[in-house]
């Protein structure tokens, strides 16, 4: 089963976790994906919003049996639930009301169907149901509900298939009405939202989007990214950063050479089929006299032979 940049993947993993958990990549995720943040500026999300270190929370001890969001902790282990990893998690303070809202970050740098055997999917609910059973106890006691606080799960997936590539997609729990006129209060129910975002080969519109392909899928250099994420983005690399991203490229060169070259390849192939194509219908030539005009090599001919 080949996976996200092979025997690369858990290298890539681990930097890309570490540079994602900065609060000032954070920001923009949540100012694009929270809609509790859409209203407020990037600077006050970091500085204000955004508690503790969510570095500290990356690969740490696993719980007893519990998860504790504040705590350094990003595991969750019941006895009768197994072991759960979450990859970043961290609390972040709700601007209009000033309540916490609790948030998990998971980053799949793999393929998000071809390389793994389950839907991606069925596992985000599975982890949005731990964090919310998780509160109790820690959140809230006994049968005091009212306690319960609202959780985000949000994916980031690399190196998805096409037709998944560039797109975001919100799951959140609704009210339908069956029968009478009653509707509850929003926030009685509004507890649970899954974002996934399937980053793509290319840039796009979109500007979270754009900003983790740059980040994540593009072959520019770190000097390049960097002047890219201050000018575009405002902002600033710590030392440590800067060394982060020059490791995910250097990690990533060879997948996306490969992945271009492949492109590059293709494109060349569609034009010279054109090309033949032409010839033969202006001079009324065969495929092979066509191909023999445009110095088609003598071991590709029959593949362009078949597709003419």
């Amino acid at each position: 089963m080949n996976k996200f940049l092979d025997e690369r993947n858990a290298a890539y993993d681990s930097l890309a976790k570490r540079f994602l958990a900065r609060k000032s990549i954070l920001a923009h995720i949540l100012k694009h994906t929270v809609a509790e943040f859409a209203d407020s500026s990037l600077l006050d999300i970091e500085r204000k919003y955004i508690e503790g270190d969510p570095t500290a929370t990356i690969n740490t001890i696993p719980l007893d049996d519990t998860l504790d969001i504040k705590g350094k902790h990003t595991e969750s282990n019941s006895p009768l639930e197994g072991l759960v990893t979450f990859d970043i998690i961290f609390d972040a303070i709700a601007p209009s009301t000033g309540e916490p809202i609790k948030l998990i970050i998971n980053i799949e740098p793999q393929k998000t169907t071809s390389s793994i055997d389950y839907k991606l999917m069925k596992r985000a609910v599975y982890y949005i149901a731990r964090l919310i059973s998780s509160q109790k106890e820690k959140e809230f006691h006994g049968d005091d509900y009212n306690g319960l606080k609202k959780v985000y799960s949000i994916w980031i997936c690399m190196d998805v298939q096409n037709y998944r590539a560039n797109s975001i997609q919100e799951y959140s729990l609704n009210e339908n009405v069956l029968h009478g006129k009653f509707h509850d209060e929003l926030k009685n129910y509004d507890l649970l939202k899954i974002i996934i975002l399937n980053l793509g080969t290319k840039k796009t519109s979109h500007k979270l989007l754009d900003l983790l392909h740059l980040i994540f899928m593009d072959l520019k250099l770190a000097d390049e990214k960097e002047k890219i994420l201050l000018d575009e983005y405002d902002i600033t690399l710590t030392g440590d950063m800067r060394k982060e991203l020059t490791n995910m490229g250097g990690l990533m060169e060879p997948l996306l050479k490969a992945t271009a070259e492949k492109t590059a390849a293709e494109t060349e192939k569609k034009s010279k089929l054109e090309d033949i194509r032409s010839i033969m219908k202006k001079l009324n030539m065969t495929a092979q006299e066509a191909m023999e005009i445009l110095d088609v090599p003598s071991e590709k001919q029959n593949e362009y032979a078949s597709l003419v």
